[in-house]
């Protein structure tokens, strides 16, 4: 090994243990200030000092408001992630499958899509969610995140558009409809596409502020995010018990990607390649 790729080698793990620090960092941080009492973290945020202790995760139990929030989180997150995940393989296939007029207009309008800011919209979707009548409901956020199926819809159509079309070819010579092929053959070779789509979304809509904060009014049904607001006012912030909140609230999606980062990993590089 001459000296040249040693160099290389080792300004490669510099730059990727910068990375890893910048990552790590702010998780550390936001450990550490949650087991400190609130006035020393207030006082010295980036310090050690303070009594330390599991008092704040003690009192938000105690509070039970966390567990309504995370509860709430839990029940948006699985409905709309479902719905978005069954929407976008079913027109992803349809994409892939079929010719229609203005097939190629309406997928682009659906690219296009990707690149509007969720802010912008919000104004115009809390008009609907009244027009519906359903504000201030699990249903509001539900039927909001659906807007989000345009990524699942590309990432899946990639994917069925990489499988050969002999395998649909012999389904159908097998007597198989495209309900069956699509349930049977396509779905599960698209498992890996699948759960990308899903861990993505995942993590957007348990992490989303916005929407919860404008359509739910209800203490009730606040979100994770929404709670986090509940200990901020304007002359005081309970910053130790927030940076609690967010703690418990991080563990969640993280301990949903390490369950299924195969296959997140695989699909993001299959994506790659054959897209």
């Amino acid at each position: 090994m001459n000296a040249s790729t040693v160099a290389n080698r080792a300004i490669k793990y510099v730059l990727l243990g910068l990375l890893a620090l910048t990552i790590l960092y702010p998780l550390f941080w936001m450990g550490t200030i949650s087991l400190r009492d609130n006035s020393s973290a207030l006082a010295n945020p980036f310090g050690f000092d303070g009594t330390w202790s599991l008092d704040n995760y003690i009192f938000l139990i105690e509070d039970g408001r966390l567990g309504t929030w995370i509860t709430n989180s839990v029940i948006v997150n699985v409905l709309s992630v479902v719905f978005i995940a069954l929407l976008a393989a079913v027109a992803a296939y349809g994409f892939s499958t079929f010719d229609f007029p203005g097939k190629n207009i309406w997928f682009g309008l659906l690219i296009i899509g990707l690149m509007v800011p969720p802010q912008a919209l919000v104004i115009a979707g809390y008009r609907w969610i009244e027009v519906l009548g359903i504000e201030n409901s699990y249903l509001a956020l539900v039927m909001t995140y659906l807007g989000w199926t345009p990524f699942g819809i590309l990432v899946m159509r990639n994917f069925f558009d990489s499988v050969p079309k002999e395998l649909r070819e012999a389904a159908t010579m097998d007597g198989a409809g495209h309900v069956r092929i699509f349930l049977q053959v396509m779905l599960p070779l698209a498992r890996p596409a699948l759960t990308t789509v899903i861990i993505f979304n995942v993590i957007w809509v348990w992490n989303d502020f916005i929407y919860p904060l404008v359509y739910i009014q209800s203490p009730d049904l606040y979100t994770v995010p929404v709670g986090v607001l509940q200990f901020a006012g304007r002359s005081t912030s309970q910053i130790a018990v927030q940076m609690a909140v967010l703690a418990v609230a991080t563990a969640l999606p993280l301990l949903v990607y390490l369950l299924f980062r195969k296959q997140f990993v695989r699909g993001v590089l299959e994506g790659a390649v054959k897209g």
